[in-house]
């Protein structure tokens, strides 16, 4: 199938893009910078320089595809804006095509705080403000089902793993820096997490198969809470199990109020319908019991 990815040197595009390539998909990514997409080039993946703001530059690259995974991410002012066009380019190129797919990155913190209940896709929206505008881009998404495009909707919960470390990595950091691996709040919360290679994995199954108008969670299967995720991530550093907390209102003035209060979420979340509908078994299921591998990894990348 030819696939075309956004955010190809991303953290979670560059893992799908690659995954798509080994699947034996013939995969294009949109990269803002070939320099920095050695690693995709190497795998055989077709690079498209542009970005989200101009459609117009890649729609003749992606034209003719069959499918597009959309995981750019632009955090910057327009962010709500370039994703919503993004759909919308989405749907020009691939109207009127048989078998047309389009895969959509939301995110976990659309569901806000289970407080304590294990959820699934069931429950309605209710997202943190760092993800206020997600569930109208979802529904915009899954809209495009009525117009013939298999349109779908992944949810990936808090990512990890790699040489990146996405979010949990940032505690490695502290740790080497401060000797103690910082977390925000008390830690008695829960995040729910996935490995970024488990995550891509999702995302070929995706493609594949996933059924047209449907939303699917991506998290491992872990109950860890934050305070155990830190005393893992100090270990692996060399730091005896030591911690910090740093108190939420301090954290919203250090990070930023959204993303802080997005950290502070105490989230379960179960992907039982990834698993059964598209038969998804994450190989990495224990973050805490990996976390020296995972701090090697990170560490190579410094």
């Amino acid at each position: 199938m030819k696939v075309f990815v956004t955010g190809g040197t991303g953290y979670i595009g560059s893992a799908v893009s690659l995954q798509l390539k080994k699947a034996g998909h013939d995969v294009q990514a949109l990269v803002r910078n070939k320099d920095k997409a050695s690693a995709l080039q190497a795998a055989g993946v077709k690079l498209v320089q542009g970005d989200l703001g101009n459609p117009a530059g890649y729609a003749a690259a992606a034209y003719g595809v069959q499918a597009i995974v959309h995981c750019a991410n632009d955090s910057g002012p327009q962010q709500v804006e370039l994703d919503r066009k993004s759909i919308q380019n989405a749907r020009e190129l691939l109207h009127g095509r048989v078998g047309a797919t389009f895969i959509y990155t939301s995110g976990i913190w659309v569901i806000g705080d289970t407080a304590g209940a294990v959820v699934d896709e069931s429950k309605p929206a209710n997202p943190a403000p760092i993800a206020a505008w997600r569930p109208e881009h979802e529904q915009l998404t899954l809209s495009l089902s009525k117009e013939g495009i298999r349109a779908v909707v992944v949810r990936p919960g808090v990512v990890y793993g790699g040489a990146r470390g996405g979010i949990p990595a940032m505690m490695f950091g502290t740790a080497l820096k401060q000797g103690a691996a910082q977390m925000v709040g008390e830690g008695k919360n829960h995040w729910p997490l996935v490995h970024v290679d488990d995550l891509a994995e999702l995302y070929v199954r995706l493609v594949e198969r996933a059924p047209a108008g449907s939303i699917f969670h991506a998290t491992d299967a872990s109950t860890h809470t934050v305070q155990e995720i830190a005393e893992a991530a100090s270990r692996a550093a060399g730091k005896g199990g030591k911690i910090s907390s740093l108190p939420l209102d301090k954290a919203r003035s250090a990070i930023g109020g959204p993303f802080a209060d997005a950290l502070a979420l105490d989230q379960k979340v179960s992907s039982e319908k990834a698993r059964t509908e598209l038969d998804w078994r994450p190989s990495h299921e224990d973050c805490v019991a990996a976390a020296p591998q995972l701090f090697i990894q990170w560490q190579s990348a410094q």
